[in-house]
Formats: structure tokens, C-alpha cells, sequence
């Protein structure tokens, strides 16, 4: 062949060639594309998945909520004791239902001083202490949950939500304390037994059982849940116009809005404290269920009987709930 062929065709393979390896080199970067996009997703997907399994870090504000019922289940317990005696008085002594709470407190005050109108305190303590502190424990994990499962939630859906987590949150407390509030009932009217608050709790197992330890939890429960979910909504509702407003302190909107929300509450529920107060007052082999005590005391004493020692009872969860919710903003915010 002639020397010029020979070099086209040197040529046309030298360019064949280098075709050949620049597809090579493209399939190659597809391919490494490819790998580097798969390694990526599986990343996301493995982070993604370690993120789900792992348990959350415990919040920050468990603590205070506990430190704040204890103190508020403290010092109501101490400064708002006489409002309770009054209104166990009243709800089981028709003499005293008729005289009214000022009188009443006057008359107990004769009997015993100051140790009378504080009788029950220690009991009590325990059961605000314990109660409010698992209450506010216990709605702080509920509005949690709520926020992961819903999140922020507004209007109507807002309020359904916050009656739920507080009518829920105050179950448990209701139920746990149950006994120590048959005792401090007791005590209330003079009938408290000797020793200390656990020598008494045996005392009462042993002589009436399970039935004297949880005496009354139906109208306790059905008491304090609709309380605490009617009190837990109107307080929200009520902080939200009062912040609206402008220029309140948090710590005063919290205590106004829990004392207008206490006093809408107690009123509401006023009749199963009653019927709670007579179930446990009777006697073991008197004490009816709830339908059949409600009936006789009807039947007895008229439905007047149903809101006997309000007054002394909104006074004291009044001034219960300012104190509570004014303590929680300052230590929760």
C-alpha cells in the first residue's frame, strides 16, 4: 500500500480507540453516580432510622414540674386547710349546712382552736403534694405526646385537646391518693385513728379493706376528672385573653386565670364532692354504692343537699389554683 493509506488508517484506529475509551470512562462515572447516590440513601435511611429507634433525651422541665407540685401541694395544703373542715362539716352535719361557713368555722375554732380547723393537714399534704406534682408531671409528657402525634393544634380542636390531657392527667393522681384522701376526710370530722399517716393506712386495711382504702373513688373520680379538665381548659383559655391584653405579668395572668377557672370548676362538681364525703363517712356495713347513697341522700335532704359547703370550697380551690398556677409559670414558665 501506498505510505499515505497507511497512515489514514493509523489514524481512523487511533480515533476508533479513543472513542472506545470515552465511553468507557462515561459508563464509568454513571456507574460510580449511581453507587455514590445508593450510598447516600441508605445513610439518610440508616440516620433516619437510628433517630426513630433511639429513645428521646428526657426533657429538661420534668424536674421543675415535680419541684413546683410539690410546693403547691404544700402550701395549700397548709394555708387553705380550714376551707376543707368547714366544708366536710357542712357536707355531713345538716346543723352546720344551715349556719353557713362563717358560723361553722367559728364553731370549730370553740371546739378545738387552731388544731381544728387544721385537722387532717398532714394527710392532705401527702395528697395535694403527691397529686398536684403527678399532675403536672403527668400533663407535661400527655402535651408531649399530643405535640408529636397532632402537632400544634389551634381553636376548637385546641380546647378538645386540653380538656382530654387534663380530665386524663388527674386519673392517675385520683386513684393513687385515694387513701390518704379517705383519711384526711376522716380527720376532717374529728375521726382520725392514732400514729402516723402509714400506721393509720394499716390500720384501715386491716378493718375495712380494699373497699375502706378506695371508699368513694367513683364520686372521686367523677369529681376530680371533669374538675380538672373543665379547670384545665377555661385556664388556658382564659391566659390567652389575658395575654392578649398586653402588659400583664405571666406569673399574675396564670393566677388570675387558675382562680376564675377553679371557681367555674367547683361549682360544676360540687355534688360528686358531696356524695364522696357521705360514702366515705359510713359506716362499713352501711356504706351504699354510689346510685343508691345519691338516691337516699335526695330523698333525705332535698337537692339543695348536693351544693352544701360550695362557698367553703371555691374559696379554698380558688385560692388553690392561683397559688398552683402562679408557682408553675414562675418554675415551668
Amino acid at each position: 500500500r501506498r505510505p499515505g493509506a497507511r497512515v489514514e488508517a493509523t489514524a481512523v484506529c487511533a480515533r476508533s480507540q479513543d472513542g472506545q475509551i470515552t465511553m468507557r470512562r462515561q459508563h464509568l462515572l454513571g456507574h460510580l453516580s449511581l453507587l455514590s447516590l445508593a450510598l447516600a440513601a441508605n445513610g439518610e435511611a440508616a440516620a433516619a432510622l437510628s433517630s426513630s429507634s433511639s429513645p428521646p433525651p428526657p426533657p429538661a422541665d420534668r424536674g421543675r414540674r415535680a419541684f413546683a407540685g410539690l410546693l403547691a401541694g404544700t402550701l395549700s395544703s397548709v394555708l387553705f386547710q380550714p376551707f376543707d373542715v368547714v366544708n366536710t362539716r357542712m357536707q355531713v352535719a345538716p346543723a352546720a349546712a344551715r349556719a353557713g361557713m362563717l358560723r361553722t368555722a367559728s364553731a370549730v375554732w370553740r371546739e378545738g382552736g387552731a388544731a381544728a380547723l387544721w385537722a387532717g393537714t398532714v394527710p392532705s399534704a401527702v395528697r395535694l403534694a403527691g397529686g398536684i406534682m403527678l399532675y403536672f408531671v403527668f400533663l407535661g409528657e400527655a402535651e408531649r405526646a399530643a405535640r408529636a402525634a397532632f402537632g400544634e393544634l389551634r381553636g376548637a380542636a385546641k380546647g378538645a385537646l386540653d380538656f382530654a390531657l387534663g380530665g386524663g392527667s388527674r386519673t392517675a393522681a385520683a386513684f393513687i391518693f385515694c387513701p390518704i384522701t379517705v383519711l384526711k376526710t376522716r380527720a376532717e370530722l374529728g375521726g382520725g385513728g392514732g400514729g402516723g399517716l402509714l400506721a393509720q393506712l394499716a390500720s384501715l386495711a386491716r378493718r375495712e379493706g380494699a373497699a375502706g382504702l378506695w371508699a368513694g373513688i367513683g364520686p372521686s373520680l367523677a369529681r376530680d376528672v371533669p374538675y380538672s379538665a373543665v379547670s384545665l381548659l377555661l385556664l388556658r383559655y382564659l391566659q390567652q385573653r389575658l395575654r392578649a391584653l398586653g402588659g400583664i405579668p405571666e406569673v399574675v395572668a396564670a393566677a388570675a386565670a387558675g382562680a376564675a377557672a377553679a371557681t367555674c370548676a367547683t361549682v360544676a362538681t360540687q355534688p360528686a364532692d358531696v356524695l364522696r364525703t357521705h360514702l366515705v363517712m359510713a359506716p362499713q356495713d352501711k356504706r351504699l354504692a354510689a346510685l343508691p347513697a345519691l338516691s337516699a341522700l335526695l330523698r333525705q335532704r332535698g337537692a339543695g343537699a348536693l351544693f352544701v359547703g360550695s362557698k367553703a370550697r371555691v374559696c379554698r380551690r380558688m385560692l388553690m389554683q392561683a397559688l398552683s398556677w402562679g408557682i408553675f409559670q414562675a418554675v415551668v414558665g
